[in-house]
């Protein structure tokens, strides 16, 4: 199956204002973290220039270190910090002296030098392993260059030292990590558990790392049990109702933050997570009532302002949205978004000038991008494609940062006007001054083929792969599009059973085995396999083929449901009404 293609344009025009609302996910961590105020958050001096006092050796240094330090001292005065930490960091390296080696650390975290945060933290707590600051500020520099794990180590040393670790905090910051290390990291927390299972906020960190995995209902036993230790631990409170909503029991989540806004009224996360789980709920009256009451609380929270303005927006309040988000365009960080929504009142009320104003003052931020679209689709609705592309072609050169992207959506907007051959010169033309763009490679081949230009196609596809060997959808595009349009099937076939071995369970990936089967006469083997892939993603290609494979084995009934089926969600399917007229489907 041959799926990839840019999206953005066709998603952006589905969105409406309720789509947009900040979600539940958006502020995870907001609230908890809040409650997590750890010695790894208030020891981390990166935000406060180092201080002049000069290390006290506690034995004597010979005198190139005493220079090497004096030069050092007289650096950081002179706010020169590259030099003070080069000659902190080499005197930290040949006397493993642990002064030395913490005034390096701290001069390395105020510079935001991570890497070399994390060897002058090293040096300071191998030289000094039962000072608890050292493990704290080295388990801090693992987390900051994503090894978890040997910050956990640290972490539980900081815990043996003092009898107090912030596991909750290292928990929360895992958001990004894979599911494979969240299950490693899960299984260190519980080896942990086993040691202290009387330490509230071991059982806080796991139910957090069960609650990113989506595993809520392990989730919310390890939340209840860091509370049956700590009563009144807020942040496993406010995590037991996310579980609870995860779970599917508003009801119970929301009378629970009833009870815990009742204890601890003035408690902003509480509120917080109390409106969005209204806003998931669709209750936007009572979530707009919500958000009124914190904007009253807390007068000078910016993204309290912005919730209530999207909800004006989803109330149809539009008066009252551009009352509130007015006002926001004056502060800037949150000026981009609070353009960006006024915009899509303009574009709601049909006053395009009025959108695209407010669209050109969007300049960064995560909504740059969805600007972009939104300026897209007013251009091509009002001035036709050679507007949009002019406007494309001014924005890459004014954010070349962007280019990949805006590239890819003057090629989206080609392919929709059906002029396949420009949108292939596009890609082309981009790949002249980024050759090994793999984004472009990919675009470049998806149009090739659909020139009926196969050898094209395989030459990007397996420049792809070899950028990238592990590469699992340029490798299933190949294979699919070889056992699809040519005869090396044996070829395709070890293509996409090595990209199933990358991805395993990836519906493109079983559709195209199945679609390899069938090219193979072995349609028992196919039907299992597309009926898996359609089960999982009911596309109207894979519908395609599955009922190619039901007619082929006479069950034609079956086979037209299907057909139907895609063609209900795909009207336009192309590749099921071509099946059905090679098929003859309609013959008696």
């Amino acid at each position: 199956m041959f799926l990839r293609i840019i999206s953005l344009l066709i998603a952006s025009s589905t969105i409406t204002a309720c789509s947009l609302l900040p979600t539940n996910q958006a502020s995870n961590n907001l609230d908890v973290i809040e409650d997590s105020k750890s010695l790894m958050v208030n020891g981390n001096n990166s935000n406060i220039a180092p201080s002049n006092t000069s290390i006290t050796p506690d034995r004597p240094f010979p005198a190139p270190t005493l220079y090497s330090l004096l030069v050092a001292e007289i650096a950081g005065q002179r706010q020169q910090f590259d030099i003070s930490l080069v000659n902190y960091l080499d005197q930290a390296e040949k006397t493993q002296d642990p002064n030395i080696a913490e005034r390096a650390t701290h001069i390395a975290q105020y510079m935001g030098a991570t890497k070399y945060t994390l060897h002058a933290a090293k040096i300071w707590a191998n030289s000094d392993p039962e000072n608890p600051q050292a493990h704290q500020a080295l388990a801090q520099a693992f987390m900051i260059e994503g090894d978890f794990s040997n910050a956990l180590k640290h972490m539980e040393a900081v815990f043996n030292l003092v009898g107090d670790s912030q596991f909750d905090y290292l928990a929360l910051n895992a958001q990004e990590l894979s599911a494979n290390e969240k299950y490693s990291l899960l299984q260190q927390f519980e080896a942990l558990i086993q040691k202290h299972s009387e330490y509230s906020q071991l059982w806080m960190a796991k139910g957090t790392l069960l609650l990113q995995l989506e595993n809520y209902s392990d989730a919310l036993i390890s939340f209840e049990q860091a509370l049956s230790l700590r009563p009144h631990y807020t942040a496993a409170s406010i995590s037991k109702a996310r579980a609870l909503h995860k779970l599917e029991k508003t009801e119970e989540a929301l009378a629970w933050l009833d009870e815990l806004h009742d204890q601890q009224p003035k408690h902003k996360g509480i509120g917080v997570l109390r409106a969005r789980i209204l806003i998931d709920l669709a209750r936007y009256s009572e979530a707009r009532a919500a958000f009124q009451h914190l904007n009253q609380q807390f007068p000078d929270d910016q993204s309290i302002k912005l919730s209530l303005g999207l909800l004006n927006i989803e109330l149809q309040e539009y008066d009252e949205a551009i009352a509130t988000l007015t006002p926001l365009t004056l502060s800037r960080p949150i000026a981009n978004e609070a353009y960006f929504y006024l915009a899509r009142i303009a574009e709601i009320q049909e006053d395009y000038p009025r959108a695209l104003l407010s669209l050109n003052q969007v300049q960064q931020g995560r909504q740059f991008l969805p600007a972009q679209l939104q300026t897209l689709r007013i251009l091509m609705q009002e001035e036709g494609i050679n507007a949009a592309r002019d406007y494309l072609s001014r924005t890459r050169s004014q954010h070349p940062n962007f280019n990949t992207k805006l590239v890819q959506l003057e090629i989206e907007l080609l392919i929709q006007e059906d002029d396949i051959p420009e949108a292939y010169n596009v890609a082309n033309l981009a790949l002249n001054e980024e050759p090994d763009n793999t984004d472009f490679l990919y675009s470049r081949g998806l149009l090739a083929e659909k020139l009926d230009n196969i050898e094209q196609l395989e030459t990007d596809l397996r420049r792809i792969i070899q950028l990238n060997p592990n590469d699992a959808e340029a490798m299933n595009a190949l294979g699919y599009t070889l056992a699809d349009k040519t005869n090396r099937l044996a070829e395709a076939q070890a293509l996409v059973e090595q990209a199933n071995k990358l991805a395993p369970n990836t519906p493109a990936i079983i559709d195209s085995l199945g679609w390899i089967h069938y090219r193979l006469g072995n349609l028992d083997k196919a039907l299992v396999l597309l009926q898996s892939a359609y089960s999982e993603f009911p596309d109207h290609e894979v519908a395609a083929h599955l009922g190619e494979v039901l007619w082929q084995l006479d069950r034609n009934d079956e086979a037209q449901d299907i057909w139907q089926q895609g063609l209900e969600a795909n009207p336009e399917s192309s590749i099921i009404k071509e099946t059905q007229k090679r098929l003859n489907t309609d013959a008696p």
